[in-house]
């Protein structure tokens, strides 16, 4: 069941960036540094935080409704991976351990600098602290069925429950490494265009893998 979480969620990733590339963008002089452009995006997805985005010049508005796109995005992915491992669970119950995940993520410590630069083209290294996401259910998963056992629940929803609640503990009380694992990303200087507004940034060569590396780096896959 983990494993197949984790691919799918990581899948869920990739509509944020898709629509980013879209959104709507307010006129600027300036370009943005390549470092920002990365910092924004670690921000967006593993801290589901819009902040850096909008000074980026990304529009406020579009910044959030993307990511609320995407939050809505990866509660369904869970709830639909934990119903393709044969247990179903409730919207709320995924939107449960979704806020843990992300909790926990957003703790993490993170530092992004730029390996190499010129006037288009830019080499970033992001570097992050993780946690072993896949072994948090694993341990999850076996603590309920230790407490299970002596308890005889009959109910399925009753170990439903259980389940939930202890991947939301195992999330909460996970450990998060002393070291960093880091990723580089390619950007290449663009113009992003929304109407009669156009700004130039520093924008990931590959923007679809994104989500996918960053993910990567902050759950030790």
């Amino acid at each position: 069941m983990k494993r197949r979480i984790y691919r799918q969620i990581l899948s869920g990733v990739l509509g944020i960036l898709l629509l980013l590339s879209l959104a709507g963008c307010g006129q600027t002089n300036a370009i943005a540094k390549p470092d920002k452009t990365m910092e924004a995006f670690y921000d967006l997805i593993i801290r589901q935080d819009t902040s850096a985005m909008t000074d980026l010049g990304i529009d406020s508005k579009e910044s959030k409704e993307t990511l609320k796109t995407y939050q809505s995005s990866m509660v369904s992915t869970i709830q639909k991976s934990f119903k393709d491992a044969g247990v179903a669970i409730t919207k709320s119950q995924a939107k449960d351990i979704f806020k843990a995940i992300s909790k926990k993520l957003a703790s993490l410590e993170y530092k992004v600098s730029v390996v190499k630069k010129n006037d288009k083209e830019s080499t970033v290294k992001v570097s992050s602290q993780y946690i072993n996401y896949l072994d948090i259910f694993k341990q999850a998963k076996q603590t309920t069925l230790d407490e299970l056992k002596p308890l005889h629940i009959e109910k399925l929803s009753d170990a439903k429950k259980q389940l939930v609640s202890n991947v939301i503990d195992s999330f909460n009380s996970a450990p998060v490494s002393n070291d960093m694992h880091d990723k580089t990303f390619t950007l290449n200087l663009q113009k992003i265009k929304s109407g009669n507004n156009t700004i130039r940034i520093f924008f990931p060569e590959k923007y679809e893998e994104v989500g996918n590396k960053l993910t990567e780096i902050v759950t030790n896959q």
